[in-house]
């Protein structure tokens, strides 16, 4: 049976500019980290992943591309999977149906 997830629009919580969309899989209730792997759009940030970064120095910062602010870091989990560690209040979540 394939897993349940919900789709999240993130936004820059300083300008409202859309960022990116994101499926989030589990019932957590808010987004500390982002999977690069669950990236959906834009292309440019669903194919991170896909490269397989050698290491963090390669992946930029997750930032608004209208008034510059970092909202996430990039990391590794537990899990050894490449995540975006975000910034928690700069950023807005918006689920879509």
């Amino acid at each position: 049976m394939a897993q349940k997830y919900k789709t999240y629009d993130i936004r820059c919580g300083k300008c409202t500019e859309y960022l990116l969309t994101y499926h989030k899989y589990g019932a957590g209730k808010g987004i500390l980290r982002l999977y690069l792997s669950n990236i959906v759009a834009p292309k440019s940030l669903s194919e991170l992943a896909k490269s397989n970064p050698a290491s963090i120095k390669s992946i930029p910062n997750l930032q608004c591309p209208n008034c510059e602010e970092v909202i996430g870091v990039p990391a590794i989990s537990k899990g050894q999977k490449w995540v975006f560690r975000m910034r928690q209040g700069l950023f807005h979540r918006q689920l879509k149906k």
